[in-house]
């Protein structure tokens, strides 16, 4: 009896172990960042002026193309760079230059020194 009651508790014990041992959990693959590619250069680009900044920020053309900026802001603001600039806009009005050259053209309001944009002429 004594032999039976000890091959029944080690069947139990074995039985319990494998219950609460498994295989080691393998680690979660990290997460891979998706590749984010820059949209093609275009002959036109429009950028808005909503909210005392210019949405969006940076655009890229081909050479020889042009951006279009639309104000639709209550307030006036400009839209000045190097080699180009605005007069006042006000709310409804669009200004358009066109990009000749190759580069890059960093440009802002000269009312609201913080809003700064970004051409980019290839």
């Amino acid at each position: 009896m004594k032999k039976g009651l000890i091959i029944g508790i080690l069947i139990l014990v074995v039985l319990i172990s494998g219950c609460t041992s498994g295989p080691a959990s393998a680690p979660k693959p990290k997460a891979t960042p998706p590749v984010v590619t820059p949209p093609p250069p275009t002959e036109k680009a429009e950028v808005q002026i909503i909210d005392f900044s210019f949405y969006p920020a940076e655009v890229t053309i081909v050479k020889g193309g042009t951006v279009t900026w639309s104000q639709k802001d209550g307030i006036s603001h400009t839209v000045t760079g190097g080699d180009f600039s605005s007069s006042k806009l006000n709310q409804g009005q669009t200004y358009s230059h066109t990009f000749n050259e190759a580069g890059t053209y960093d440009y802002w309001c000269t009312i609201h020194s913080s809003m700064r944009g970004k051409v980019t002429v290839k």
